[in-house]
């Protein structure tokens, strides 16, 4: 979706998406994540890792290994290089990073040369110097340096969910979408520490700041089927200069005959994130206008 002026006036665009499988399956992926790792050996994790359809599951799963850094780790890591998903391949980075073994460099170095996502060639950077054990603060900033066809980089905000439903739940799963989708913009990186804001800052490499709204979700029983519709807002800064508005929708679907609590929440999840979709899609060429 295009950037809109500040001082336009505000267009709502909304994108229905139908879905259909197991929500409670996908669910209980990703909450059994962090429950059931920390309890055994790291091998459900690498598990989670190699074989998880829900990236998110697949993302906690790579930085459980990091953690734990049971026998094994390193090698599923580097399988976890070659993600679909690029927070997937960013999560597995800084896990290898954390586990510090030496070993792991030309896996990191291969898939270095061959990435497209520049967040993730960032982190990929930032892991190998943190194998080689680059802990000054010079080298600190310089492994930050974002890539050369990096045009603007972008920060996380606020996120806020003005809707009373589910409280910080629905904050985080907005936060995560508005990254995943960062991640995935064309000639932009994520900001996520003070280093990489000064590497920037000397490259002359505009910061803009996405705070998110979490702004309606709504359910109600269509035919045989309940319908969750979401509304999310996003307003663009740079400094504290605000440069534009976007605003996203999604809708899912489930069935009424099957839905149970959990089923509810994963419907809801499934909204925010397409609704973060919607907002982002196509919005590149209005931040990096914004970042000017």
């Amino acid at each position: 979706m295009a950037l809109r002026s500040a001082t336009r006036a505000a267009r709502n665009i909304r994108t229905i998406a139908t879905m259909a499988g197991s929500w409670l399956l996908a669910l209980a992926l990703v909450t059994s994540a962090g429950a059931t790792a920390g309890a055994d050996d790291g091998s459900s994790a690498m598990r989670e890792l190699g074989s998880s359809s829900d990236f998110r599951v697949r993302v906690n799963a790579a930085l459980v290994l990091g953690r734990m850094k049971p026998e094994g780790a390193a090698l599923a890591l580097e399988h976890g290089l070659s993600d679909a998903h690029p927070a997937v391949r960013a999560a597995s980075a800084e896990a290898l990073g954390a586990l510090g073994d030496p070993a792991a460099l030309p896996a990191l170095a291969q898939r270095s040369a061959i990435e497209t996502s520049t967040s993730v060639k960032a982190q990929i950077r930032v892991a190998m110097d943190t194998v080689r054990g680059g802990s000054t603060e010079a080298q600190s900033d310089a492994a930050h340096t974002p890539p050369s066809e990096v045009r603007y980089m972008i920060a996380l905000g606020a996120m806020h969910n003005a809707t009373g439903v589910r409280g910080d739940d629905l904050c985080q799963v907005l936060s995560n979408a508005a990254r995943e989708r960062s991640l995935a913009m064309p000639g932009a990186a994520v900001v996520d520490d003070a280093h990489q804001r000064k590497a920037a800052a000397r490259r002359h490499i505009p910061v803009i700041t996405l705070d998110g709204n979490l702004s309606q979700i709504v359910e109600s029983n269509v035919g045989d089927s309940v319908q969750v519709h979401v509304r999310v807002d996003f307003t663009v800064r740079r400094d504290q200069t605000l440069k534009g508005t976007v605003s996203g929708a999604a809708t899912t679907f489930g069935s009424a005959a099957t839905m149970t609590p959990e089923a509810r929440e994963r419907l809801q999840d499934d909204a925010v994130e397409g609704a973060v979709q919607s907002a982002l899609r196509g919005a590149e060429q209005g931040l990096i206008v914004a970042a000017r």
